[in-house]
């Protein structure tokens, strides 16, 4: 009976939901909401895929910063407990880590970039394939 009462809704969902047509939409309008997907190509998506690297870069060391300042809060309130205060130190050792290791990230990924490309984040391009 219980399988019969969770079946039903579904099946007179189904059967009595109104048909929905699609309207034909142009979606390259140039008033259009998706405009500026149109205007994509391989030459200004390597500048959308570089943003979003920096983006993440922003948000880790942003993220980083955070913990280091928590491992500073957490370290304050410790009242002078040592395990207390170790746990706030490894919260700091591990934000400056983390920090090094962002920063080190994208200057190494500039370095490459620059040496085999000649380019870098902020300019990337997409290589293509002329067929």
């Amino acid at each position: 009976m219980k399988k019969i009462a969770l079946i039903l809704p579904l099946i007179s969902y189904l059967t009595l939901a109104p048909i929905a047509l699609a309207a034909d939409l142009n979606a390259c309008d140039p008033n259009g909401q998706f405009n500026k997907l149109c205007k994509l190509t391989s030459g200004n998506f390597g500048n959308i895929v570089g943003s979003a690297i920096q983006l993440v870069f922003v948000i880790a060391v942003v993220a980083a910063l955070f913990y280091l300042v928590y491992g500073g809060f957490r370290w304050l309130i410790s009242t002078g407990d040592k395990a207390k205060v170790t746990e706030a130190r490894e919260h700091i050792i591990a934000a400056i880590i983390g920090l090094v290791v962002v920063f080190l990230a994208y200057f190494i990924i500039n370095i490459i970039l620059g040496f085999f490309i000649g380019t870098s984040i902020t300019n990337l391009n997409i290589p293509t394939l002329n067929l």
